[in-house]
């Protein structure tokens, strides 16, 4: 069976689905914080996270950026939606709007100062938007707690690690992100969180953030 590196900083980010799913699978794998900046050179596209594989036979894999990681593993693991390339183009489209979240998130605690104000604004709009058209795709799959059938798939887990990155205390963050995800304004958010809570695919992970 192949062990794996996961390269990244020590936050909870881009790699937090890739390792939800690493815990998830029960492969072995490693965390490792690359000394930042002297080892960015080394990496693949200079930035990360980075997932490197090494095969019994000792043949190594290296791949870089979050999304593709993710949905390497995801495919690895059979964790991917297998009911059509409807779902499958769903499954994509769902995980990137999660993204542009993430990426306003980021904006927001990293960037100036000066952009927060219009940072917040789109973050706003989207958040909005995203719950609104998430809660209505949760409702025709019978608000199960799923995205699509009846098991946890991939798209549930971004989610869960989403809302983990959300919930995660941080005073540089946009201050009432949480209110948008709550379990008033966002009931089949909160109950694929709380499906995923409790599924044993997820329990090593949850295990690790006590």
């Amino acid at each position: 069976m192949s062990s794996f590196v996961l390269r990244y900083f020590p936050i909870k980010a881009r790699a937090e689905v890739s390792r939800l799913l690493l815990l998830s699978s029960g492969a072995k794998f490693e965390d490792v914080m690359p000394d930042w900046p002297a080892e960015k050179e080394k990496q693949p596209m200079g930035q990360l996270p980075v997932l490197v594989e090494t095969a019994e036979d000792g043949s190594i894999f290296e791949l870089s950026d979050s999304i593709a990681i993710e949905k390497y593993l995801a495919a690895k693991f059979g964790l991917l939606v297998q009911t059509g390339l409807q779902d499958t183009a769903r499954e994509n489209q769902l995980r990137s709007q999660v993204e542009d979240l993430i990426e306003l998130w980021a904006r927001y605690i990293f960037g100036t100062e000066y952009e927060r104000e219009s940072v917040y604004a789109k973050f706003k709009s989207a958040a909005t938007n995203f719950v609104k058209y998430h809660e209505k795709i949760l409702a025709e799959n019978g608000s199960n707690g799923h995205y699509f059938g009846s098991k946890t798939t991939y798209m549930d887990l971004c989610l869960f690690a989403f809302l983990i990155i959300m919930r995660e205390p941080n005073e540089k963050a946009i201050p009432d992100r949480n209110e948008f995800f709550s379990e008033a304004n966002a009931p089949g958010l909160n109950k694929v969180f709380q499906t995923v809570q409790s599924d044993p695919v997820a329990a090593a992970y949850v295990a690790s953030l006590k």
